[in-house]
């Protein structure tokens, strides 16, 4: 056995911590379940260090020094890092911090801890009693520097839901534009095509309209009728790993309303890494030969939409759950019938 060293232990909430005596990982364990008075069998927990370091063995748990904050979570669960907590709630409460190299230096080196735990009691601070308004006059500060002639918050969340999918076929448009081996004429076919299908659908404005409701999978909203959106979880898991799964309402308030902003619709099979080229490769491939068929075969347009702008392949997430690395395994295409 090794010798007794004393830890903090707290759950992913951070509300309570509980100092613990423990020779040994198992012990750990056994003691933590004892002060939480949790359900469970030593299997079904794991403890993270506040930088997310999993602490998954004797042999680790072994180096770790003496009164070490750890955070227990259910196995398959993750809780926020210090650094992930610190980065939301400044961007919470003031996204000009972001920028400000000056006050950002003089917050982190200034009692940062007394600092994040204030800043979280002013969001707590935040009146949403008028949620459910939905009218300019009725909730005038949702509006606050906003340079928009929309009279509605469904109206407004509507259009920036369009910006967000315009703003994909645009980028993709002018990637494909930008290769030089590409047919031109059935380029310009494919990209009209597309763009008279986003036409038809209002560029999925309904994303972020929360008086879509039930109906067409593809023309509803993402979030519930209060306006609430949940996340979707990385791309490659199947729902938000965070035991109190990320969530935001824009509509809530004028401060919800600008840290939407740093939410993504990220593709699960990448727009870049992946669709762009099996494009260039469906069009390339087009005109070419097939068991001496020498008729044009068909680019599935169908498909590219489907990849490019609907929930098929977009996930709504929050900016932790946002892996900007390769999505490994998820193959675009092919393109072509």
């Amino acid at each position: 056995m090794g010798t007794v060293k004393g830890f903090k232990v707290t759950d992913s909430e951070r509300k309570v911590r509980v100092g613990i005596a423990a020779k040994s990982f198992e012990d750990l364990k056994r003691k933590t379940m004892e002060k939480f008075k949790l359900k469970l069998n030593e299997n079904q927990i794991l403890f993270q260090t506040a930088d997310g370091t999993v602490v998954e063995n004797n042999d680790y748990f072994e180096t770790l020094e003496a009164q070490t904050l750890l955070i227990w979570v259910k196995k398959g669960e993750r809780a926020e890092t210090d650094a992930e907590i610190l980065y939301k709630t400044i961007r919470e409460v003031n996204e000009e911090y972001l920028s400000a190299g000056e006050k950002v230096q003089e917050f982190f080196t200034e009692k940062m801890k007394n600092k994040v735990f204030k800043l979280a009691e002013v969001l707590k601070g935040i009146d949403t009693n008028k949620t459910l308004c939905s009218k300019k006059n009725d909730h005038p500060e949702w509006f606050e520097g906003l340079d928009t002639r929309a009279k509605t918050k469904e109206e407004y969340m509507f259009r920036r839901a369009q910006d967000r999918i315009r703003t994909y076929y645009y980028k993709t448009k002018d990637e494909l534009l930008k290769n030089k081996d590409l047919p031109p004429e059935q380029l310009k076919i494919l990209l009209a095509d597309l763009q008279g299908e986003l036409k038809s659908v209002n560029s999925f404005g309904c994303y972020f309209d929360r008086t879509y409701g039930i109906g067409d999978i593809n023309l509803k909203s993402l979030c519930d009728e209060t306006g609430k959106f949940s996340c979707q979880g990385r791309w490659d898991k199947m729902e938000c790993l965070y035991k109190s799964i990320h969530s935001i309402n824009p509509y809530s308030s004028r401060e919800e309303r600008l840290i939407f902003q740093t939410w993504n619709l990220d593709h699960t099979i990448e727009r870049s890494r992946a669709i762009v080229p099996a494009i260039c490769e469906a069009l390339i491939k087009q005109n070419t030969t097939k068991n001496g068929d020498t008729s044009k075969r068909k680019i599935d347009t169908k498909k590219i939409f489907d990849d490019l702008f609907t929930i098929n392949n977009l996930k709504f997430v929050h900016i932790v759950c946002h892996d900007k690395g390769a999505h490994t395994g998820k193959i675009a295409g092919p393109y072509l019938m």
